[in-house]
């Protein structure tokens, strides 16, 4: 089925979708590589590393508004961003799951309009002031700043969550100020389970990354090695790990440790602290998300 060919031909069918900083960057390197830059999403920031895309919702197609798709309706993205929200707004509140004191949305229409209408946050009968989390594209989850123990339940959740396959968004909590959106940041008592949240959601977005940047270095000849991040999990302790070998060039990804490997096989495990701590060892990579970092050369003197 083709694209409407007007903005009030395409109302009924068009969707805002939640869209996360590193799924973009990550697509844009995949489209890079293969010469397709022209497909790349047209979004519209929303807070933090959050924005909104538009999508059309057509009989066996699901496709991104494209900037053509603007031009050709004659309108900007605001534009038809508000005609979207506005031809769903009529629609009821999808019914939330609700496990303990958290809501689960699972509905990806509503997730995208709750963050340009946060009214419809506001709205709900939230013992507090509301937090929301969209871990994917297709995952609302929404407590109280108020209830220190739901936040840790909310997020446990959203570990499991973003392990679901489903594309990731963001792990970036939010918080409403009025009926502006703000970053909001866990309290104490939740930020050992954030902690594993954050550790899950990097060793997935590094692993996602992991194959685009082998084959970027090998279409550009460049001799770089990319480890993967791994995770250990232990009596509820995590950490992240990762790999550097003496003479092979490597980009690393950020870790809480990092096992130096010399020639002839003695290893040393180090914190990463440890190695950004020595003057001109570790230098950012440009253009890499989520970051990865270069050894600028082996650090023998931890071998003591």
């Amino acid at each position: 089925m083709q694209t409407p060919p007007t903005l009030e031909a395409a109302r009924s069918v068009l969707s805002v979708r939640p869209m996360g900083a590193l799924t973009l960057q990550q697509r844009h390197l995949s489209l890079a590589l293969r010469g397709a830059l022209a497909g790349l999403d047209v979004v519209q920031p929303v807070v933090a590393d959050l924005s909104v895309g538009l999508f059309l919702d057509l009989p066996g197609l699901d496709a991104a508004v494209s900037p053509t798709d603007l031009a050709r309706w004659g309108v900007s993205l605001p534009q038809a961003l508000n005609a979207a929200v506005a031809a769903g707004f009529g629609r009821p509140v999808p019914e939330p799951e609700r496990v303990e004191s958290v809501r689960l949305f699972r509905d990806v229409r509503f997730a995208g309009t709750a963050l340009l209408r946060p009214e419809l946050i506001r709205a709900l009968p939230i013992d507090g002031n509301p937090v929301v989390l969209i871990p994917t594209i297709g995952d609302l989850l929404v407590g109280s700043a108020d209830d220190p123990a739901g936040m840790s339940f909310m997020v446990r959740m959203a570990e499991r969550i973003v392990e679901s396959g489903n594309l990731p968004v963001s792990i970036q909590p939010l918080t409403l100020r009025g009926l502006e959106w703000t970053p909001f940041s866990w309290p104490a008592p939740t930020q050992p389970f954030a902690d594993a949240l954050r550790r899950r959601w990097d060793t997935l977005q590094y692993a996602a990354q992991q194959p685009l940047l082998r084959e970027h270095y090998e279409r550009t000849r460049q001799d770089y090695f990319v480890p993967e991040l791994r995770l250990f999990a232990k009596d509820e302790q995590s950490a992240t790990i990762t790999t550097l070998t003496q003479g092979v060039p490597t980009v690393l990804p950020l870790a809480d440790a990092v096992n130096l490997v010399r020639d002839g096989g003695q290893v040393a495990r180090v914190p990463m602290s440890v190695l950004l701590g020595i003057p001109g060892l570790i230098v950012p990579v440009p253009n890499t998300a989520p970051a990865r970092v270069y050894a600028t050369r082996f650090p023998l003197e931890l071998f003591g």
